[in-house]
């Protein structure tokens, strides 16, 4: 697998060949022109990259120096928003497919249309540049300041170095991540919050590439965990897509009343039936502690190995 730490290789250089491997992908992926039909999907696809090597330097964080963790985590966070406004636009538009599909419009949702007609063209014209968010700047310059700093992270990559190695280097890391998680998971079904919801689907993300990362230590149960997480945040971020479409039908103009009204309901019901599907299978994926999660990777680890 690409994207899994390689055990009878150090893990610097797991580092070095995962993020150079993911960056010159990305960079291939942005070279493309604004008016290109598989814009979006670039997007998509650059942006799922930079998450995946979050989730890496989450996992290494504490072999690495303080000040080069900062610097890489923001380099690859700005290059994901810099793609953010074209990318959120669309998922609001698929989102509403999903709540009200093609057939389903056609025949017993027509006072609903004027909603999908507005927010193709609030996605348009944010792709010309000419939305409230994009301040003057174009799909062009988003695309070129996304390449300018994985181009410059690139040329930083040889000078990366690990200050542990083995396990040692990622048993922080995969610790933290899976604790967060775990209690992300707890305070959103305590206070049902939005904000709170979309943190624990962030973590859920994490350890997924965590699990995906250590695919080697067994992979039949790797394999099959990476499979639940991967379903959790699925859910989690179908879930997520609902609350900006929600917020997103607030800023339309010219929409009747009763179509928002029909929306919401629509989005608010399925919403909670995505939360009591996490629920369960967050309680399965987080059922163990911090420590002994991270306890029992370590045993994998030594048994791998050997």
């Amino acid at each position: 697998m690409a994207f899994a730490l390689r055990l009878n290789r150090a893990m610097q250089a797991n580092l070095t060949r995962i993020v150079d491997r993911q960056l010159r992908k990305a960079l291939a992926e942005l070279a493309i022109a604004p008016s290109d039909p598989r814009l979006a999907d670039h997007v998509h696809q650059v942006r799922k990259r930079m998450k995946m090597l979050r989730g890496l330097l989450r996992l290494m964080r504490d072999a690495m120096p303080a000040d080069m963790y900062r610097l890489e985590n923001a380099a690859l966070r700005d290059a994901a928003n810099a793609l953010s406004g074209s990318r959120d636009a669309q998922v609001c538009i698929d989102t509403f497919d999903t709540l009200v599909p093609p057939d389903v419009l056609d025949d017993k949702a027509q006072q609903l249309a004027p909603v999908r007609e507005a927010l193709v063209a609030a996605r348009d014209q944010l792709l010309a540049g000419a939305g409230p968010d994009t301040k003057g700047d174009n799909t062009a310059q988003h695309l070129a300041s996304a390449r300018s700093e994985l181009e410059a992270m690139r040329e930083r990559l040889p000078g990366w170095r690990l200050t542990d190695k083995g396990f040692k280097a990622i048993a922080g890391g995969l610790k933290k991540v899976y604790g967060q998680g775990r209690k992300a998971f707890a305070q959103a079904y305590a206070s049902g919050d939005d904000g709170d919801f979309h943190e624990w689907r962030k973590q859920v993300k994490y350890h997924w590439y965590h699990v995906r990362l250590l695919h080697s230590l067994w992979p039949a149960a790797m394999r099959a965990r990476a499979k639940d997480l991967k379903s959790l945040a699925e859910r989690l971020g179908d879930e997520h897509d609902l609350t900006m479409l929600r917020a997103e039908l607030l800023s339309l103009d010219g929409i009747e009343e009763g179509a928002v009204a029909e929306l919401e309901w629509r989005a608010s019901r399925r919403q909670l039936t995505l939360r009591d599907e996490a629920r369960r299978l967050g309680g399965l994926l987080y059922a163990e502690s911090a420590k002994a999660f991270c306890r029992r990777y370590r045993r994998f680890w030594k048994v791998a190995r050997s």
